[in-house]
């Protein structure tokens, strides 16, 4: 080979940095990806945490501190309702009121039905029969 002869790889190839076509460093190439997802990353978390104070501000809540905002209003939500318990979410809505005793012909049948269908004895149906006639 003299001087004159040119080598394919000489032309495409001779001004190519590191880390591009002609070869180079993988490190370099891996690096800058991931430099990359992390500044995607930081740019998205930016991004949620103002549209979130932005909500919050709309809706009337402090955006630095929103639990405590919140739990201040429903305190004094609280103070100032007559029945507490009606304001709070999941408070469990009042007993119903006991219904009156079945009367005794209802309890009498109700003891001979059991009986009929086997699920309490002739000793346990007499015994029934016998304190709820002892109540009148």
């Amino acid at each position: 080979m003299g001087p004159e002869e040119l080598h394919v790889d000489d032309l495409l190839f001779d001004d190519v940095g590191p880390g591009l076509v002609g070869g180079g460093d993988p490190f370099g190439s891996v690096f800058t990806l991931v430099v990359v997802l992390i500044v995607v990353g930081v740019v998205v978390s930016i991004v949620m945490a103002v549209r979130r104070a932005k909500t919050l501000h709309d809706a009337g809540v402090d955006p630095l501190d929103p639990q405590t905002d919140l739990q201040v209003r429903m305190a004094r939500r609280l103070a100032s309702s007559p029945d507490p318990a009606s304001k709070v979410s999941g408070a469990s809505a009042p007993a119903p009121a006991p219904t009156a005793a079945p009367a005794p012909e209802e309890r009498l049948a109700e003891v001979d039905r059991l009986h009929r269908a086997g699920t309490i004895s002739d000793t346990e149906r007499d015994t029934a029969r016998q304190r709820i006639l002892g109540a009148l």
